[in-house]
């Protein structure tokens, strides 16, 4: 019986320790993130290492062409492929999709980003993490015309399996009117906790 427990045991965290919820803060925005491994459950190859991305950001006060100060959502959800080995330079990298929905406006914005990620882990306790994401005309849907967002991080690793960090992100939905809008582009606090 003990082997049995002890062998679910090291399954379930061989199955799940790749994925992570974080939580991050600034001023006047709440961004809540989950990324959840699929190399397990799905029987997918070793050579990449595919997740299931889903993110909400809540925000107050954003910059506006055209004057609107209604309180601003953003949801995506999305495909994540990260190279599962670190370089000689510490560096690993990965590509991306999502969607994403913006209610930031009166009008509708749907679009589906293509992204690119790069991590480097400058030493066991310190790493960066970057991403890019663009959505051309062609990737945009209903009123939008173009989406584009960025977010750099540094990450500190207090416990095994917990991190704070400090980073800035920039936010950018376009619609067919011109219109601007900016959904943040501060720096942010927060903690991640992978399981």
């Amino acid at each position: 019986m003990k082997k049995i427990l002890a062998g679910s045991l090291v399954a379930t965290s061989l199955l799940f320790g790749s994925n992570s919820a974080e939580i991050n803060i600034n001023n006047d925005t709440l961004e809540l993130v989950g990324e959840f491994l699929l190399n397990h459950s799905y029987q997918l190859s070793d050579e990449g290492n595919y997740y299931f991305t889903v993110n909400y950001l809540g925000s107050e006060n954003q910059e506006s062409t055209v004057g609107n100060t209604k309180n601003k959502k953003l949801v995506t959800t999305g495909l994540k492929i990260m190279n599962p080995y670190i370089d000689d330079r510490g560096l690993s990298l990965g590509i991306g999709i999502k969607a994403v929905w913006a209610d930031n406006y009166e009008k509708d914005f749907f679009a589906t980003p293509l992204e690119v990620f790069a991590k480097y882990e400058i030493n066991e306790q310190l790493s960066l993490d970057m991403n890019v994401g663009y959505s051309p005309k062609v990737l945009t849907h209903a009123d939008g015309e173009t989406y584009k967002d960025g977010k750099i991080k540094v990450n500190y690793k207090v416990i095994d399996n917990g991190y704070v960090y400090v980073g800035a992100r920039s936010i950018e939905t376009t619609y067919k009117n011109n219109a601007e809008i900016k959904f943040d582009d501060n720096v942010f606090f927060g903690y991640k906790v992978q399981f």
